[in-house]
């Protein structure tokens, strides 16, 4: 922070100094009439301005500079800053509240001059949509009438994109990825039994690349043993490609593997990663429906460099709203293939309905109270609403 002294003899000069020398990023922090005519204490963020200062006009001086830009050195620097730095805290808070407060005019008007489309907006983010892509639903509209909320709809799920087809049925080799705790393996198991009820178990091979979670191939292998199929455990990649050269007459081959954190940079590691050599291998991901929409977004982007065919929706039954699955699906473009709704095998897997994932969204929004909601939108913050969903 830069504070700076100014003194002339008049208001207007020692504003023209101030914005020569400081630029219109200038912060005026007091004002008042001296002896010598007009006193003004401005300031500015050094990183906000790159502006060299300005000769000195005729009949106006500088009379102080900050100890930060005029290097001096002494006991009394320490405090001095300390005090710079708690006034630039504090301006940035009024710089906020100021924001917030001009967003709050603006979303007024806005609603005064256009209530459909305010209407429309809180909907959508009441279902959860993120709030560009309720943004994008909205302006799409060629008019505002009774039937835009359908018209919404329609669109959102026209947006959705759609999988290929069972993945089950379709055969092949598949591995499930996704951070821990969102029920890979059970989700593994769950798939394995719709495999065996239509087809031999013969037919099918497990393999699992968690080496790390206790437990992890303990669990697998119990679902093997009551499906009567093979598990095999592959720790590194070539183990994992000569596991696969030698069960190519297996109609399914399903891989479970590793838990890991969206930041994780063991992510680019996968064994299953979409590459040369591997290119057989379906990596879809497994997400929670009850994970918040910006951590589902970092998910999806840090998962994508494995090569990601589509995604299966757990714990749906623990979700509150599905606006932020429905975002996250659009704008990744990430077609959904199965839904899981319990702990029950296999019972609670099913192949992914668009217009049931739709419906079941809008009933949860129904069910949010929104008198909270209603006081941030007034406030202009339905954008950190969405954000934070």
């Amino acid at each position: 922070m830069k504070l700076k002294r100014y003194l002339g003899p008049n208001m207007r000069q020692v504003m023209a100094l101030v914005r020569d020398e400081l630029g219109d990023d200038a912060v005026i922090m007091s004002t008042r009439n001296t002896d010598e005519g007009v006193e003004i204490v401005a300031a500015i963020d050094p990183e906000s301005s790159m502006k060299q200062e300005a000769p000195l006009q005729q009949g106006a001086r500088a009379s102080f500079t900050s100890p930060e830009l005029s290097h001096q050195s002494g006991q009394g620097f320490g405090k001095e800053n300390q005090e710079i730095q708690k006034m630039a805290t504090e301006l940035q808070a009024v710089k906020t509240m100021l924001k917030d407060q001009l967003a709050g005019l603006a979303w007024n008007h806005s609603e005064k001059m256009e209530p459909e489309k305010v209407r429309l907006l809180k909907r959508l983010v009441q279902l959860g949509i993120g709030w560009d892509l309720a943004q994008e639903l909205v302006s799409g509209l060629e008019s505002l009438n009774d039937n835009s909320w359908s018209e919404v709809l329609v669109e959102l799920e026209r947006r959705i994109p759609t999988g290929m087809g069972d993945v089950v049925d379709m055969g092949g080799v598949v591995a499930l990825v996704g951070p821990t705790g969102v029920g890979k393996t059970t989700t593994i198991a769950k798939m394995a039994s719709r495999f065996v009820m239509r087809n031999s178990p013969s037919q099918l091979a497990l393999i699992t690349t968690d080496c790390y979670k206790i437990g992890a191939q303990a669990q697998l292998k119990t679902f093997a043993d009551l499906l009567g199929v093979p598990v095999y455990v592959a720790a590194s990649e070539g183990e994992l490609l000569n596991l696969l050269a030698s069960l190519t007459s297996k109609k399914l081959i399903l891989i479970d593997t590793a838990g890991l954190s969206q930041k994780d940079s063991l992510i680019e590691q996968q064994p299953t990663k979409t590459k040369m050599g591997l290119e057989t291998i379906r990596n879809y991901l497994v997400m929670s429906a009850a994970t918040q929409l910006s951590v589902m977004k970092d998910i999806v982007s840090a998962f994508g460099k494995v090569g990601l065919k589509g995604c299966i929706l757990t714990k749906l039954d623990e979700a509150t709203q599905l606006g932020n699955i429905l975002t996250v699906l659009i704008e990744h473009k990430l077609p959904p293939v199965y839904v899981s709704n319990g702990q029950r095998v296999p019972e609670d897997l099913e192949p992914v309905k668009i217009r049931d994932l739709v419906d079941k969204a809008m009933v949860l929004g129904q069910q949010k109270s929104v008198n909270e909601e209603e006081v941030a939108f007034r406030l202009g913050m339905g954008k950190d609403i969405s954000d934070a969903q």
